[in-house]
């Protein structure tokens, strides 16, 4: 809601406002006095403007880590780190003729290696925030998203899996991460943010 105290005036310096550009300058003023607990001490609008640039850059710095399963190939493009807060950057790409609807995407720390009879141990991660939501990539295209997670590290006989999940279907994709891959996530200093 904005409210504005109205006067009349014959002559006004100014006939109209872009609320956008008047809400930005706002929160640039105040520096964002809004915290939410999940995101610490980095305001919501500078996560937004992260997520936004790391998607707009889209940059591939981990080439490493990728599958690909029925025509369909899902890989991680990169790792960023701010403020104790994990940014993965993942590429979704469909080269068949037959839409791949998303279902749903998990993230979660499970052991690397299980014997038989043993019971496996998982810890379910949840995104705080992420740039946007995919429903279904079409045909013979190419999607990109950013999710934002806390900060964790991972024991050595573990691993992050990134999976995603298909509805309806059978073309599940997974990535394996390692806390070797997590340790070399970059500085989100070290990009150009456009304010």
């Amino acid at each position: 809601f904005y409210s504005f105290t109205v006067q009349y005036s014959s002559s006004p310096p100014t006939l109209s406002y872009d609320l956008v550009t008047l809400q930005k300058s706002m929160d640039k003023a105040r520096g964002s006095a809004v915290l939410f607990d999940e995101l610490g001490k980095t305001p919501p609008s500078l996560a937004a403007l992260i997520l936004q640039t790391i998607y707009k850059n889209n940059k591939r710095i981990v080439k490493h880590i990728a599958s690909e399963r029925f025509g369909v190939q899902f890989s991680l493009k990169g790792i960023y780190i701010h403020n104790g807060r994990y940014y993965f950057h993942t590429q979704l790409e469909n080269r068949t003729p037959v839409p791949f609807s998303i279902d749903f995407m998990t993230f979660k720390v499970v052991d690397k290696k299980t014997a038989r009879r043993t019971a496996t141990q998982q810890r379910p991660l949840v995104p705080l925030r992420m740039y946007k939501t995919l429903d279904e990539l079409a045909a013979n295209a190419t999607d990109q998203n950013v999710f934002l997670l806390d900060q964790f590290t991972i024991d050595g006989d573990k691993l992050l899996l990134m999976e995603i999940f298909e509805k309806n279907g059978g073309r599940h994709q997974t990535l394996e991460l390692e806390n070797s891959d997590l340790v070399k996530a970059r500085l989100i200093s070290e990009m150009h943010l456009k304010f």
